[in-house]
């Protein structure tokens, strides 16, 4: 017998979520409370009690809009997910707009990617911590990712002229890849801490923008 095939993970989950006022109003508490307790602990080592206590709702009234803990940390992500990709729109405008030329483009690309990433790490990094063993919560956060390998995409080959690379596509998909993880490891995403120093920190964009710039500008293979 042949075997099923695997499922894909709910990619868009939300809940039993309520459309009157005041039911609304404590499903936002509910999320807006697990999120808070994923920030303050750096994990999701904490239950649904802890959440009620949080938002100031009942326990009931939780399983009423969400079967497990599992199901509401998923919502929590989905809704950062959709955030973070009007947040990285706005980022790739901006950078775009203010570049005269691919080097001061790709610098402030890595400059900004790495603010963006700082701002959002107390809930990307338990959110990677927990992907390890969520598909759906993996799932999400790959979406939000090939999102703003979509737009850097965009942004850079509309200077194709300026790159030295002649597989210029890959090599923005390298420099992503690389500013990304350097910048993910230093703000220790996927662990309960990172080692965040300011003048490390200061150096690491600049050096980062430097190497990625002069890659895309003369790499040839």
């Amino acid at each position: 017998m042949d075997e099923a095939p695997e499922s894909e993970p709910l990619l868009n989950p939300a809940g039993r979520e309520p459309k009157q006022g005041r039911s609304r109003a404590s499903f936002e508490r509910m999320l807006a409370a697990a999120t808070d307790l994923l920030m303050e602990r750096g994990n999701d080592d904490f239950a649904l009690t802890d959440v009620a206590k949080r938002g100031k709702v009942s326990i009931g009234s939780i399983y009423c809009r969400f079967d497990s803990k599992d199901d509401l940390i998923q919502v929590v992500q989905h809704r950062f997910i959709d955030r973070m990709i009007l947040e990285q729109t706005d980022m790739v405008e901006r950078m775009t707009a203010k570049a005269g030329d691919l080097d001061s483009l790709v610098r402030s690309f890595v400059e900004e990617l790495a603010e963006f990433l700082k701002r959002n790490a107390p809930v990307m990094r338990p959110m990677m911590q927990r992907a390890a063993s969520d598909p759906v919560v993996s799932a999400l956060g790959q979406r939000g990712y090939q999102d703003l390998a979509d737009k850097v995409q965009t942004a850079l080959l509309a200077r194709r002229e300026e790159i030295g690379h002649n597989l210029p596509e890959l090599a923005i998909d390298t420099i992503l890849r690389v500013a990304y993880s350097t910048f993910a490891r230093h703000l220790g995403f996927g662990m309960t801490g990172g080692n965040y120093n300011k003048a490390d920190w200061k150096n690491l964009k600049t050096e980062v923008g430097v190497m990625c710039s002069t890659y895309l500008r003369n790499a040839h293979r």
